[in-house]
């Protein structure tokens, strides 16, 4: 008792509820991993979308000046028919991607909120438990 701190270690290895902060913990980590791991995801498909952009307005630059050269068509190439395909179809993983993010950070934050009132409590117990010693040890 006369260490606090000490004493709040071994109250919160003895705490009843320790198993569920410790699990909330585990579930937290988990979903920040996941959220990092889907971040980049999200990064990855943004600079390809960048990238596969570029690419099809260099192929329309390189075709406009053959066609002022030439005087060919302003028809699309199968080139850029391909890259505009692929351009859509990490569109639609970027938002999926985009939206699992947006869903774990509501899960972590509910998380994180549910873990804020297990601290308090924890400390609310602590108090009370110390408190408690301290007269009976006194």
């Amino acid at each position: 008792l006369r260490d606090r701190g000490r004493a709040f270690e071994v109250f919160r290895g003895s705490y009843h509820r320790n198993e569920a902060i410790e699990s909330n913990k585990a579930v937290l980590k988990s979903k920040y991993d996941e959220a990092k791991s889907v971040g980049e995801g999200v990064n990855q498909h943004r600079g390809e979308i960048a990238r596969l952009k570029a690419h099809v307005e260099q192929l329309r630059a390189e075709r406009a000046m053959q066609g002022l050269v030439e005087g060919q068509d302003d028809a699309e190439t199968e080139e850029e028919q391909q890259a505009k395909a692929s351009i859509d179809q990490h569109k639609a993983l970027y938002k999926d991607k985009f939206n699992r993010l947006r869903e774990l950070k509501s899960e972590i934050e509910q998380i994180q909120a549910i873990m804020e009132k297990q601290r308090s409590q924890l400390q609310k117990d602590f108090e009370a438990w110390y408190n408690l010693m301290a007269r009976q040890y006194a």
